[in-house]
């Protein structure tokens, strides 16, 4: 018991001295030389005051975060998506609703990816909001993704015809479409309008997802029966052969019916772009009286206003059309970003079994800007070339019509055609089309209980049709508009029932 007890004496008694011999050095002890220096140059380094330590050069820096350390900030936790969950959706299906969004279960959650995949559903236009939210998963480290939408009405007016004019002295018609059919993202439309001397339906369905893949696919009937007119005041006198004079004395008319319909497939590259193909056969009837109206030499008179437009009797067209679109807009009703751009090139030819021939080129490019307080501007251009193969050339319908791309302009002379129909006076078509379009657009309000949003407008446009043979001079021009300059002032509102437009200038125009 003495003995250990001695040991532990004795060995505290080391433990200190060790502790103190490690803390300071005896007043003899030779200094360690500087690196760099020779042991025989240290007394002159010594001074009679403390030694200043001696920074090694490359530790010497000017820069002050490297004196200083700091906590560095965390990882945020990354989330693994166990599942996703729809809600709210009583009509449309939730393997549609989740085939637009750009995450999947399995992957790590991305907060923009959750929220370009509400602005996507919005921009379907089968929902009035679109929320997302995280609950916990199963297991730690992940989550479910709820998506909860509010459903809105799909079946929408799509289309409202009326209008007044000489040749035509009213004309009205309606268009409906279901936005999504079954539920399952189909679009099925239909549509008619009528006045005394024409009539035209239209009746077509359109798959933009086959079963939730990136294929497409559609189907579309169109029949019509219509009588372009050429009123007497609007026809050229010939002054070479003073026998076609005779055209411009009385209105002349030209008959015709069609029949037919449009098969289109697709697939989409990517949520942005796809690739489609429209297969057009149609059968036509006309009763053309060109053989009526000849000169002394035997020739149809120049000034005849119905010359190359369709085949006398039965005919046929047929065309294949090859289509790129891409479209980033954000929001199909008013959108306020991205852009639609689309080029086509539609071909018909005998090898089809087409009575016509010829090329036609096509190229559309709207973008949209966001402007301060939700304001938003759109810039468009379209063009357009269609070449004649021959004798056989191309339908009037399939050419350039300056109204399908103007705006509104007192006394113009020229409205838009309704189901390629042509209720205007103006009778006059080309193959050349230009047409550019500035919109400004500003929202009135939004979240109303039938009005949901609403918004006034101001539009120019610059819209320049004509044919490739020669450059429009006054009088060519003047059988087709008055100005290619156009202007618009209106309000346009988003409802349970559609999507319309109160157009200043288009009842002007009717007035005027």
């Amino acid at each position: 018991m003495e003995t250990s007890d001695r040991f532990r004496s004795c060995l505290c008694a080391l433990v200190t001295l060790c502790l103190l011999g490690g803390s300071t050095a005896s007043a003899d002890e030779t200094p360690q030389p500087v690196p760099g220096k020779e042991s025989g140059d240290a007394p002159e380094n010594k001074a009679a005051g403390p030694t200043e330590p001696v920074t090694p050069p490359d530790l010497e820096t000017d820069d002050p975060a490297a004196n200083r350390a700091e906590i560095e900030e965390p990882e945020r936790p990354r989330y693994i998506i166990e599942a996703i969950e729809c809600r709210g959706n009583h009509k449309t299906l939730g393997s549609l609703i989740i085939s637009h969004l750009l995450f999947k279960p399995g992957e790590a959650l991305d907060e923009e990816k959750v929220e370009l995949s509400r602005i996507r559903l919005l921009a379907l236009g089968y929902f009035k909001d679109a929320r997302m939210r995280l609950e916990r998963g199963t297991l730690r480290g992940r989550v479910k993704v709820i998506v909860e939408v509010d459903e809105r009405n799909t079946i929408i007016v799509d289309d409202l015809f009326f209008g007044v004019s000489e040749s035509n002295p009213v004309w009205g018609g309606l268009g409906i479409s279901e936005l999504n059919f079954l539920g399952r993202g189909m679009v099925l439309s239909g549509a008619f309008v009528a006045s005394e001397h024409q009539q035209g339906g239209r009746l077509g369905l359109y798959w933009p997802s086959v079963m939730n893949t990136n294929f497409t696919a559609g189907i579309q009937a169109l029949v019509s029966r219509g009588r372009e007119a050429a009123l007497a005041g609007r026809m050229q006198k010939n002054s070479v052969h003073p026998e076609c004079d005779a055209l411009t004395q009385n209105d002349l008319f030209l008959p015709y019916f069609r029949a037919g319909g449009v098969l289109t497939a697709g697939i989409r590259i990517d949520r942005y772009n796809r690739v489609l193909i429209d297969m057009h056969v149609e059968a036509i009837d006309a009763d053309v009286t060109e053989s009526q109206y000849q000169d002394n030499t035997g020739h149809t008179c120049a000034n005849y206003p119905f010359a190359g437009y369709l085949k006398d009797d039965a005919s046929v067209l047929s065309s294949l059309t090859l289509r790129f679109e891409r479209d980033t807009r954000d929001d199909f009703f008013m959108p306020r970003r991205g852009l639609l751009f689309s080029v086509s090139v539609e071909l018909a030819s005998r090898v089809l079994g087409s009575s016509y021939e010829y090329s036609k080129y096509m190229l559309r490019f709207d973008l949209n800007f966001p402007i301060a307080s939700d304001h938003a501007l759109r810039l468009s251009v379209i063009g357009g070339i269609l070449q004649d193969v021959g004798e056989r050339g191309s339908p009037f319908f399939s050419r350039f019509f300056v109204g399908d791309y103007a705006l509104f302009w007192i006394d113009k002379g020229s409205l838009p055609r309704n189901l390629e129909l042509n209720f205007s006076d103006t009778f006059d078509y080309g193959d050349v089309l230009l047409s550019t379009t500035a919109e400004y657009d500003i929202p009135l309000w939004s979240g109303g209980a039938f009005f949901y949003r609403a918004y006034v407008y101001g539009a120019f446009n610059f819209s320049y049709v004509t044919k490739a043979a020669f450059l429009a001079t006054q009088e060519e021009w003047s059988g087709r508009a008055k100005s290619p300059i156009s202007l618009d002032l209106g309000l346009k509102f988003d409802t349970p029932i559609g999507l319309f437009t109160f157009s200043l200038g288009y009842i002007v125009d009717l007035a005027w």
